[in-house]
């Protein structure tokens, strides 16, 4: 779709340093430091070029990442102005008979990626594809004596490679190391690839757990004596004795994080980018493992038993379809961790969700991606859900930086609006708060109840640039600062400042003043920067010892 002319402009200005930051990129100094997940006082960071980095991210549908299609999807792609797009490769395709690899496909997604100024996180569809086995090869398929499947209660196959069996791992990890390879010497001066998805929505679909002859074996046998202590259960006890009635959804859990961690170390021993899985998640009231979600998987009454056993995987991301408030921030919650950080590895094409990306950043999220952003239909909804999430990207993608390393320190704040609450306060430390509306006009006096944006997509961050000094960017929201501290002093407004960053500086382009501050700072559908300056002075003269009063110059008594 065709932006507004007021999102196009700024996102302009967006596309120009985001090229100069990959032209930095591929200088020699940086070549050497390859991406990777940091972490510091239980908080953590991507790292791209040495540097916090935040995932503005698009992915692709299932089908679109081949050669042939690839040209049409462009321009769907940069409509929404990420700096990140996610596409996967299929092993069926990568491996088309055993030992012989076609990088045809990978080799095109980098070549697309770097030709519209875009990092990549590659996707591998391998063993698992939303808890079945559709991208495993046609030679691994007709033959299951070889590469068992794993089997239901009564025997039955299901379409799912069993995780207890020696082939089926040998033969994806040898794939996937041939691919982390080769990424390695196309790309390891480059770094357009900046993660890798180990499989995807891993999991069993159409029972709770491998019924396999080897599976039987592992479950009768004790609980791994590494497990148990890092869950801190008793060692040398059965799996039905140690969790009960969870008993099957926690070996299933087991099995296939062992299987995929192993995966990874494969390919992490030719080329050590950052990898991740993602969940087919449990929420929205579903409970029933291998039916309505598929058991196994990274879900969050088996996290603890993921991070425990998968070692060589650095995040644990969510797909999160949902664009209601609480079950959205409950999900986020659930995946903020010591030991995780929040990473929303795909998210409906949807206008509703849109909001939720600044809540993500601020609980030290490392990124946000929009699933199926091509070949769709051009409706009403589409173009709202293009318009805001493009908005959200175009606004955040110049300062995504900045955003990244706040969000790592765990001083970026946020406010989104929930439906039914056109207020929220943000408290600031230093004795400030600033307090958020919804539904207020542009100025003037707010109504004694605000009635909240009517499609709740109110949303702002603030950035601490300095003391008493912060970035304020967002949407549809009222927000006005006050000094809450009793001290005896009062807060003021010293300067706000609308601008840009041109090359890592502020470029200031107004001041606001009079009808933009009386009224607090109105943020609308424009994209803006305003850099906030508070400042306090005493409400009496009794700490003018203190805070002395500068001389006049002009004054003969001086």
């Amino acid at each position: 779709m065709r932006l507004p002319g007021r999102v196009r402009a700024f996102a302009q200005a967006r596309a120009v340093a985001l090229t100069g930051a990959l032209v930095l990129a591929s200088a020699p100094a940086l070549a050497a430091q390859l991406p990777q997940v940091v972490h510091a006082n239980g908080r953590h960071a991507l790292q791209v070029d040495g540097k916090p980095y935040t995932m503005l991210a698009v992915q692709l549908h299932n089908s679109s990442a081949w050669p042939a299609v690839l040209p049409e999807v462009w321009d769907e792609v940069l409509a929404l102005h990420p700096n990140t797009l996610e596409a996967p490769v299929y092993w069926e395709q990568f491996e088309p008979s055993p030992g012989r690899y076609d990088t045809a496909n990978l080799d095109a997604l980098i070549a697309g990626a770097r030709a519209h100024g875009l990092r990549l996180v590659v996707l591998w569809f391998g063993s698992w594809k939303n808890g079945q086995m559709h991208y495993v090869p046609e030679w691994m398929k007709a033959d299951p004596a070889r590469y068992p499947r794993a089997l239901d209660e009564h025997g039955t196959p299901l379409e799912d490679l069993s995780p207890y069996a020696d082939a089926n791992l040998h033969a994806d990890q040898a794939a996937f190391a041939a691919l982390m390879d080769h990424l390695r010497k196309v790309d390891g001066d480059r770094h357009t690839v900046i993660m890798v998805q180990v499989e995807n929505e891993p999991g069993s679909v159409g029972a709770i757990r491998d019924h396999s002859a080897a599976a039987e074996r592992a479950f009768a046998a004790p609980v791994p004596e590494a497990l148990a202590q890092a869950l801190h259960r008793p060692a040398g006890r059965t799996w039905t004795a140690t969790f009960g009635a969870d008993a099957d959804e926690q070996f299933n859990a087991y099995g296939i994080a062992r299987y995929i961690d192993q995966v990874a170390a494969s390919g992490k021993a030719r080329y050590a980018l950052p990898m991740y899985v993602n969940t087919w998640l449990r929420y929205k009231g579903k409970h029933m493992p291998g039916y309505d979600y598929p058991s196994g998987g990274a879900t969050w009454n088996v996290l603890d038993t993921w991070k425990a056993s998968a070692p060589h995987i650095d995040l644990i991301g969510t797909d999160l379809y949902s664009t209601d408030y609480h079950e959205f921030t409950k999900v986020v919650g659930q995946y903020t961790r010591a030991d995780n950080p929040p990473w929303i590895s795909e998210t409906g094409y949807d206008a509703g969700n849109a909001p939720y990306l600044f809540h993500v950043l601020a609980q030290g999220g490392v990124g946000f991606s929009i699933f199926g952003v091509d070949h769709a239909a051009d409706t009403a909804e589409r173009k709202a859900a293009t318009e805001a999430h493009a908005r959200n990207f175009a606004l955040l993608g110049p300062i995504q930086g900045r955003v990244a390393d706040a969000a790592f320190k765990g001083t970026l704040k946020a406010a989104v609006e929930q439906r039914g609450q056109p207020k929220t306060d943000i408290a600031l430390g230093d004795g400030w708060t600033a307090h958020v509306s919804y539904g207020a006009p542009p100025w003037g006096d707010a109504p004694p109840e605000l009635p909240g944006n009517p499609t709740a997509d109110g949303h702002i961050l603030l950035l601490p640039l300095d003391k008493d000094e912060y970035l304020l960017v967002g949407f549809h929201a009222r927000v006005e600062f006050e000094r809450t501290r009793q001290d005896g002093r009062m807060g003021q407004l010293l300067r706000v400042e609308e601008g840009e960053y041109r090359n890592g500086t502020w470029v200031s382009r107004r001041w606001w003043n009079g009808d933009e501050t009386d009224y607090g700072l109105n943020l609308g559908d424009r994209p803006v920067y305003l850099r906030v300056r508070l400042g306090d002075f005493p409400t009496t003269l009794t700490d003018t010892a203190d805070h002395p009063v500068p001389a006049d110059p002009a004054d003969p008594a001086r």
